[in-house]
């Protein structure tokens, strides 16, 4: 897609999360209580995947991780997904609040200037034609362009949703992976663009990352060499007993 440029970003009036009152100086549109209630990935997290990880965790790699085989290369998260995140995607992504995507890409482009990490392309994860009809905009997708933009890296769309899935949220491990099995795919001409080169995939939440594992193996097939993905949000370790 093409950048909304006409959208009419308001400038930093109300808090993204809370709603109250804020002057033009807060930080990514989060008062102050907000910004420090958010669990900002700061410390350890997965090698893998890029969840957050407890000091007191012994691992390398989160639970998922040390149990699964990744199609993706490695990813990225900004947040650890609680009360206060869930409530800015869902201001985002359901109540129409899409200038809420210029702060997440900022939250993303500051996350990633920490990281020693190259990659040639932006992408984003498509949504499928019903959904994109009803909600009127792709949220990944904008960000993926603001966040492109601000890096100074190209985007592109490189893949499509071929089928309308069940919402994720609703589902568990084994049933989100047949969930978007067969879901995407590359575009006809991704491969002239992906071919030998290093793609950053953009998502608004991780959590198994089995729509991360289904785009990745789409865009490796058209040729990309690896792919990486980042998030604004994603789910926290789930500590088994025996591994405590």
């Amino acid at each position: 897609m093409n950048l909304m440029t006409d959208i009419i970003f308001p400038q930093r009036i109300y808090c993204i999360c809370c709603g109250s009152v804020i002057d033009k100086t807060r930080t990514y549109g989060l008062c102050d209580k907000c910004i420090e209630r958010m669990r900002w990935a700061v410390g350890r997290t997965c090698a893998k995947c890029g969840k957050i990880l407890d000091d007191n965790w012994r691992h390398e790699l989160c639970t998922d991780c040390r149990n699964v085989n990744h199609v993706f290369d490695r990813g990225f998260t900004c947040v650890q997904y609680g009360l206060y995140e869930k409530t800015v995607v869902t201001e985002y992504k359901y109540r129409l609040k899409s200038f809420i995507g210029r702060e997440i890409a900022e939250i993303m482009f500051d996350r990633m200037e920490h990281e020693d990490l190259e990659y040639d392309i932006v992408t984003s994860v498509p949504v499928h034609s019903l959904r994109l009809k009803k909600r009127g905009f792709n949220q990944a997708a904008l960000v993926a362009e603001l966040f492109a933009k601000k890096s100074g890296k190209p985007y592109a769309e490189l893949l499509v949703r071929e089928k309308h899935t069940e919402a994720m949220k609703m589902l568990g491990v084994y049933e989100r992976i047949e969930n978007v099995k067969g879901a995407f795919a590359a575009k006809p001409d991704a491969g002239s663009v992906t071919k030998g080169r290093d793609i950053l995939l953009v998502d608004d939440i991780y959590t198994t990352g089995s729509t991360a594992d289904s785009c990745a193996a789409a865009l490796k097939t058209s040729g990309a060499k690896k792919v990486y993905v980042l998030t604004f949000a994603a789910g926290g370790n789930l500590v088994m007993p025996e591994e405590t």
